[in-house]
């Protein structure tokens, strides 16, 4: 059984609110739920937890009935399975009515036209999702003016299994990598769900990928010691680098980054500490960290508001100051080709992207904790609920990530407030990273006894 969610955007009712559905395909059946739901297309957030944006004054009673809806749905299922029937679109209507206070089930009332091509079927999608970030929507606009070049006007219909393998053939021919070929993949699947269509087993591809760019310790030093005075946005592109790696925060949720998401809280035993308190984008689950302190100052001089630029824009100021730094070291680029592996060795800032600072985080909390996997999986958000560290305990894990990016920043022990630093600590003569940008205070100056 699959699930996703949707909404009817094309009858919005008084208030410009409209109805929310639940599309379930199962065994080359499908039906559209009606969940008596409503909300403005800019609260509909189907990709996240809560499908209700808290901006949505009802979005607490509206989440908890899709709950409901979606409880029933997969009750219908798990009993069907324990009992080895199949499932009928009686048995979904009848349970999800019975679950909302329904008598009688109403039929959703959506009719998939007989020919729909892709360009409207992408505008429809762009209808859908109002708040998708121009990255987002300028990568489905190049897809689509390739499909155009390949067949104008190509429809659902037309797309029969012979003629997506012509497409992947062009594909293949014009030389583009697997990964983004899978973005061609994941707009055709995305075209037969908003046509109502279950999607054909054939329309996948297999993707693999190297391994993720990551710099190293002296390498992040060199960035952040390199003189950019003379390029002002790439000292802004700095600081933004920066606060990603010490937080190991992706690129799409760096942009989401809002006031409320870090607040002074009273830990047990540290005094008052920032801490940082979002869900990510990508997976939906909680992320709680505590904010090394040259994140807060860079927060602070951002008065809560990150300074976003495109992520094009990104990449490239990545590169021309990595550059500036000197990161020539050869890194082994892997791209897969139709499953094979092609390799092509390149200069560190030539491949250097966004999602580097995250990789670069992770990397560098695992050498600052002494090889800590369970912590770095902690700060990468990757265990959802309990783990070693306990159940959103940061009180636990979060001195020790402050104490693993004062080993990799090298600060003395003098500036170290908790008891007790690694042996790594006051071993080692301090370096000046931490003060190769304008970062003022002390490394711990926020935490207390």
């Amino acid at each position: 059984m699959n699930l996703s969610t949707r909404q009817r955007t094309d009858r919005p009712d008084k208030k410009g609110e409209c109805q929310i559905f639940f599309d379930v395909t199962w065994n080359n059946q499908r039906l559209m739920v009606a969940t008596w739901v409503k909300c403005l297309p800019a609260h509909f957030q189907p990709d996240k937890k809560l499908t209700v944006a808290g901006k949505d004054l009802l979005a607490g009673e509206k989440n908890d009935k899709l709950d409901l809806v979606l409880a029933a749905i997969n009750g219908v299922f798990k009993r069907a399975s324990a009992t080895g029937e199949p499932v009928a679109a009686e048995q979904i209507k009848a349970a999800v009515a019975l679950a909302i206070g329904k008598k009688k089930p109403e039929a959703p009332g959506l009719v998939a036209p007989a020919r729909t091509q892709l360009q409207t079927l992408y505008e429809v999608w762009k209808r859908e999702h109002p708040n998708q970030s121009p990255d987002a929507a300028r990568r489905y606009t190049q897809v689509v003016a390739r499909l155009e070049s390949f067949q104008p006007g190509l429809t659902l219909e037309q797309l029969t299994r012979p003629v997506f393998m012509d497409y992947l053939g062009q594909l293949y021919e014009a030389g583009l990598s697997d990964g983004t070929i899978s973005h061609h993949v994941k707009f055709l699947r995305i075209c037969h769900r908003l046509a109502e269509r279950s999607v054909p087993v054939w329309l996948k591809i297999k993707v693999r990928y190297g391994r993720a760019v990551s710099l190293r310790r002296e390498e992040l030093q060199a960035v952040l010691s390199v003189d950019l005075s003379s390029t002002p946005y790439l000292e802004r592109e700095r600081e933004r680098m920066l606060f990603q790696t010490l937080l190991l925060l992706r690129d799409s949720d760096l942009r989401r980054i809002k006031p409320h998401h870090i607040t002074e809280q009273e830990l047990v035993g540290f005094g008052r500490l920032h801490v940082l308190e979002f869900y990510q984008k990508k997976t939906g689950e909680e992320v709680r960290l505590p904010v090394p302190p040259p994140a807060v100052d860079i927060w602070q001089r951002w008065e809560g508001k990150v300074p976003n630029v495109t992520q094009q824009k990104r990449n490239m100021y990545l590169k021309e100051m990595a550059r500036a730094a000197g990161l020539e070291r050869g890194f082994v680029r892997v791209r897969y080709h139709q499953g094979q592996p092609v390799e092509e060795v390149l200069p560190l800032w030539q491949v250097v992207t966004t999602h580097t600072p995250r990789h670069t985080g992770a990397d560098l909390v695992l050498w600052g904790s002494n090889g800590d996997q369970n912590l770095k999986e902690v700060a990468l958000g990757h265990l959802a609920g309990a783990s070693v560290y306990g159940y959103d305990r940061i009180e636990r894990y979060g001195p020790l990530f402050l104490r693993a990016w004062a080993e990799v920043l090298a600060t003395p022990a003098s500036a170290n407030s908790f008891d007790g630093t690694s042996e790594h600590a006051t071993s080692k003569p301090c370096d000046t990273m931490v003060n190769a940008v304008p970062i003022t205070g002390s490394f711990y100056r926020v935490v207390s006894r």
